[in-house]
């Protein structure tokens, strides 16, 4: 597994996939290039609210931006069309020649932590403009919610990528703000421009804040961005940990019906029923790269409730509680954590814990034994059999459906913080895309299908619910998705052509499956957003 999530791997098939079918007063000009956007450091008195004189929790004024706005570049379609010829011809295949010019911006702002502590983060903002088609006048925004990455600096405004070769940065101006939509892409708090110390991961009520206080940000310091979001439309979007993010802003969003009004949301391959995937984890179906995600969300969750140990070595096998808390995000790249086995790269339980392998899922099986192994385990089994147990004694979803159970009371933290940030408490009042591969061995596609099936029984009806799997199985691309299907089809095909047939080239094919899907996922994206014309 090279990386945890990036926009193309898939770049060989995207033949395939077209061939087959008061304001304020921050609201002032940027800053230059080399300015900073947002300096780390705690929110300054002048930005918190006026609560404290009333007893109140002294916080920021959420969204307010921290200062000007700074100017990262300005690409001509000329321009971005030969850096995308250089950095990846498949993108640019994927995404289509640019149509506008695009300006990208860094807006610090001010938000919350875990603990709703004060904090500050920056996003990126993409401006298109020009003479081509969709470039002037009013844009829609999109609000995009970016994939994992452990990378502490990673910069959405910076075209480079992360320390992984992870770019949503590029993939996003290319398939988005290049065709004429403006582009609002946080950086999340704990990441690049951002004070806080660690990084929410998961945390449904802090990261969909993170994103509407970006936002807010954004309009604020950019009229152009104001115009556009109370002129235009507003669409929100991510995919794998940017599906989950994109998922709970939508429903925050729903709880400020006089300050949003989103047209839409596309969601990728998102743990929106998070108890589930939790339990179903314990229960013997570790995902691929189970103990980084696994690092992150504890430590997320550790930070946010403190209530998932007391000591690391209550969670965390011996030779890794001394360096997992604060692992990630780092400045390390993780295969390099990896191969220093700092952190394994698979291995999540001791091989002879219960419950044993669940090996039923043939798609995921490969991924699912790597999970297990005698040493060099990543969580105490200790702490397992605890949540097994708990899992046995309180379940808190069907083992057929994946529904919630009611009134579920689980005892163990860790399952007790995966039940308040799941996402199956609210009914879309939008249109919903909700887009991955069944063969997805990092999120499982079941989680999809579980969102999609409580969202149907809360009556969103067919009509405002897709649900598109890019992964055909053995049928061939069939249905109004065929060429996202053939797309992927395509990708998965010809690496493993590249792998070869080697027990290492199975799982490390299984465990692509997710990265693979993205691209397709985005498009599909895309395609959804253009059709609200």
């Amino acid at each position: 597994m090279r990386r945890l999530y990036t926009m193309i791997r898939a770049g060989v098939a995207v033949a395939a996939l077209f061939g087959a079918a008061g304001a304020c007063a921050q609201m002032t000009a940027p800053a230059s290039a080399n300015a900073t956007a947002n300096p780390p450091a705690s929110a300054p008195a002048s930005a918190r609210t006026a609560s404290a004189a009333f007893g109140l929790p002294d916080i920021p004024l959420r969204g307010l931006p921290t200062g000007r706005p700074v100017k990262k570049q300005t690409l001509t379609p000329a321009q971005f069309t030969t850096l995308l010829q250089q950095a990846s011809p498949a993108l640019l295949q994927l995404a289509g020649t640019p149509k506008c010019t695009v300006s990208i911006y860094s807006v610090g702002y001010n938000t919350i932590g875990g603990r709703h502590e004060p904090t500050t983060a920056a996003t990126a903002v993409m401006v298109p403009s020009g003479s081509g088609a969709g470039c002037s006048d009013t844009h829609s925004v999109v609000l995009i919610a970016h994939g994992t990455s452990v990378d502490r600096n990673y910069d959405l405004s910076s075209l480079t990528g992360d320390i992984n070769g992870q770019n949503e940065g590029l993939s996003s101006a290319a398939i988005f703000a290049a065709q004429g939509m403006t582009v609002v892409i946080p950086n999340y708090a704990g990441y690049a421009g951002s004070s806080l110390n660690y990084a929410p991961f998961l945390d449904a009520d802090q990261q969909s804040a993170d994103m509407i206080d970006a936002l807010r940000a954004a309009r604020l310091s950019l009229p152009v961005v104001l115009r556009d979001s109370v002129l235009g439309k507003l669409f929100i979007t991510g995919y794998s940990q940017g599906g989950y993010v994109a998922m709970a802003t939508l429903r925050a969003m729903q709880r400020l019906p006089l300050e949003f009004h989103p047209i839409a949301a596309a969601t990728g391959s998102g743990p929106y029923a998070l108890s589930d995937l939790i339990d179903r984890e314990i229960d013997g179906a570790p995902s691929a790269l189970a103990p980084l995600l696994f690092d992150l969300v504890v430590n997320s969750w550790q930070q946010s409730y403190g209530n998932i140990y007391r000591q690391p070595t209550d969670t965390f096998a011996t030779q890794y509680a001394a360096s997992a808390p604060g692992l990630f995000p780092g400045t390390v790249p993780q295969n390099t954590l990896f191969a220093q086995n700092v952190i394994p790269q698979n291995a999540l339980f001791q091989t002879g814990s219960m419950p044993p392998p669940d090996l039923s899922n043939p798609d995921t099986k490969v991924v699912v034994q790597a999970g297990f192994a005698p040493q060099n385990f990543f969580l105490s089994t200790n702490f397992r059999e605890q949540l097994a147990a708990d899992v046995a004694a309180n379940p808190c979803s069907n083992a057929t459906t994946g529904q919630h159970i009611a009134n579920c009371t689980p005892t163990t933290g860790l399952r007790q913080d995966a039940l308040r940030n799941d996402l199956l408490d609210f009914k879309p009042d939008v249109p919903l895309q909700m887009c991955g591969a069944h063969s997805d061995s990092l999120v499982y596609f079941f989680n999809t299908q579980i969102a999609a099936q409580f969202f149907q029984q809360e009556g969103v009806p067919a009509s405002k619910l897709n649900v598109i799997d890019v992964d055909p199985g053995t049928a061939a691309p069939s249905g109004p998705f065929a060429a996202l299907q053939a797309g992927f089809v395509a990708a998965r095909a010809s690496e493993a052509a590249q792998l070869g047939n080697s027990p290492g080239a199975a799982l490390e094919l299984a465990e692509d499956v997710h990265t693979l899907a993205a691209p397709f996922c985005v498009i599909g994206a895309r395609s959804f957003f253009q059709s609200f014309r």
